[in-house]
């Protein structure tokens, strides 16, 4: 058979196919894009009041032709518009971790917990300790009283670090000083076709969510003028979000982290129940706010018209946004489902990731 003769009988076949090949593309595309800024940001270390690293990661990944600040106490801030801030998104950019307290004589080091959470999960566990002038392995051995049938609380004063010296001079001279951070060995450990397990998904994943949200919207004209921030010390108490409410007072505030969800094995789903794939989560109600009825209902109109997957959530724990309500900020906090949070085992959907994402960017074109 001649070969235009071929060419002709099996085009009409391959037209389709090269569509369904470009079309599967582009559906993953937002995917690997997210997934991409997600385990670079998960790969930096930043414990509160270290966080200078993970905000250069962030600058990084923002669009060139964005002009974002770095205010005086590290808050990373990006305003699309002009004139005062209508709308302000918050992430936080700190993890939990622990900071050396001291060098004890025989060249262990004390350390003081930052942030919430279980101390027993350091017992027995590898560690990094960030110096000025790099990075020490060190183990944090079991507790005194793990040989008890009862054993004691265990307290931030069991977590003991060794890093293989014998002395306080010998741990100095590995650079190691008071006031450095420590974090245990971090990576994204994939979970089936969605899932990931990674320590400081709180709050790199509100993090990776307004990264992407901004590179969809930068050069767009928007109804409001709409701030991104991603802010300091928030798991040692709301600090970075203290401080930039004392410069803005926007109408809504939308705090960006994770739903603490009790869809994990064994979790009394009595409350806090938002099962990881179905969607973002409109946080109704924790400790810190009542985000209004009215401006929920807003949001899950705008979520039904777009398509975008979300559910409701109530929970205990705090907020960014509740700092702003004596500004007379409206604080409506977005989040998505996560189990195992402050741990090393946390684990999300990337769907619900981006579902988070497509959600930030409908508010800021439309709410």
């Amino acid at each position: 058979m001649h070969r235009n003769a071929i060419r002709r009988r099996l085009w009409p076949g391959v037209l389709p196919a090269l569509a369904l090949t470009v079309s599967l593309f582009s559906q993953a595309s937002p995917e690997k894009e997210a997934r991409e800024i997600f385990q670079k940001l998960i790969s930096v270390a930043g414990v509160s009041f270290h966080e200078d690293k993970v905000r250069e990661e962030i600058q990084g990944l923002l669009p060139k032709a964005a002009q974002p600040v770095v205010d005086e106490m590290g808050n990373l801030v990006l305003i699309l518009g002009s004139g005062k801030p209508e709308i302000l998104f918050i992430a936080h950019m700190d993890e939990i971790g622990l900071e050396v307290a001291d060098i004890n004589p025989d060249g262990t080091l004390r350390t003081t917990v930052r942030g919430g959470s279980y101390s027993t999960i350091w017992e027995s566990k590898v560690v990094k300790v960030h110096t000025k002038s790099g990075v020490v392995d060190g183990v944090i051995g079991p507790r005194k009283s793990y040989r008890e049938q009862a054993p004691a609380e265990h307290s931030a004063a069991d977590l003991v670090v060794y890093v293989g010296t014998n002395s306080k001079a010998g741990a100095q001279a590995l650079g190691i000083a008071a006031g450095d951070f420590i974090v245990q060995p971090k990576r994204v450990t994939p979970m089936g076709r969605y899932k990931s397990a990674a320590g400081s998904t709180d709050d790199r994943g509100g993090c990776t969510a307004q990264i992407l949200a901004v590179r969809r919207l930068l050069g767009k004209p928007l109804p409001k003028t709409v701030a991104f921030a991603w802010v300091v010390q928030e798991e040692t108490g709301l600090s970075g979000s203290r401080g930039l409410a004392r410069k803005y007072s926007p109408r809504y505030v939308f705090a960006v982290d994770t739903f603490v969800s009790s869809d994990a094995p064994f979790d009394p789903r009595n409350i806090g129940y938002t099962p990881l794939g179905k969607g973002a989560v409109l946080r109704a109600f924790d400790s810190s706010n009542i985000a209004p009825e009215d401006a929920l209902l807003r949001i899950r109109k705008i979520a039904e018209d777009r398509k975008i997957p979300v559910q409701w959530g109530i929970t205990s724990g705090g907020n960014d946004g509740s700092v702003f309500l004596v500004e007379g900020s409206v604080d409506i906090p977005l989040s998505w489902p996560g189990i195992y949070s402050h741990s090393y085992v946390s684990v999300m959907d990337i769907r619900d990731m981006l579902a988070l994402a497509d959600l930030i960017t409908a508010i800021s074109e439309s709410f």
